[in-house]
């Protein structure tokens, strides 16, 4: 006699559906051993204790699926792997950095700001927007004025800068009328 192949849906049953057929094998394999109730033949046992192993081996693989699903590993791990890339491409460029780079990282550093507002292209932090040092920060619908978008130092860049702080000492720049200047900005020479 040759089985039914229904029993194969059973693969297509959910987590929870699994879990509880899983369940139910083990305890009904366990009122057995106890011997609760009379044990059946041996083939008929056997057979409750394959169907406990399929259940659990597939509830097993609902409940990863559903951690995977929740967690999910390679999201993390890729934005980690980029962020250690970009840590690792800020340090090695420390020593290359322009005097106007310099200037807006010891600006920002001196004053604990990692944000701040500036022309759409950047101003003179357009080489740092290009390196990823500063991006820009939005979040979705926000509005932008034409002369001012938000920037950020993200915070993984910014901990290899805190940690370089001493390459960054920091002169005040003041404009002809005794304001300081905000150094990503783009002053006329006139003033």
């Amino acid at each position: 006699m040759i089985p039914d192949p229904k029993w194969l849906e059973i693969l297509q049953a959910s987590g929870w559906q699994t879990t509880a057929l899983a369940a139910a094998f083990g305890v009904l394999l366990l009122v057995i051993h106890v011997g609760w109730i009379a044990s059946p033949d041996p083939w008929f046992t056997a057979l409750y204790a394959l169907a406990f192993l399929i259940c659990i081996f597939l509830a097993l693989a609902s409940i990863c699926h559903a951690v995977v699903d929740f967690l999910q590993p390679r999201t993390w791990l890729t934005r980690r792997t980029m962020e250690k890339k970009e840590q690792k491409s800020t340090r090695e460029y420390i020593p290359f950095m322009t005097n106007h780079e310099q200037t807006i990282i010891a600006y920002l550093l001196h004053c604990n700001q990692k944000t701040f507002n500036a022309a759409p292209d950047g101003g003179n932090a357009r080489t740092l927007i290009s390196r990823r040092i500063v991006v820009v920060k939005r979040s979705p619908m926000q509005l932008f004025m034409s002369v001012d978008w938000p920037f950020v130092v993200p915070d993984h860049v910014w901990d290899v800068l805190v940690q370089h702080k001493a390459r960054f000492p920091y002169t005040p720049i003041k404009l002809r009328d005794g304001v300081e200047q905000s150094p990503w900005r783009e002053y006329q020479e006139g003033r």
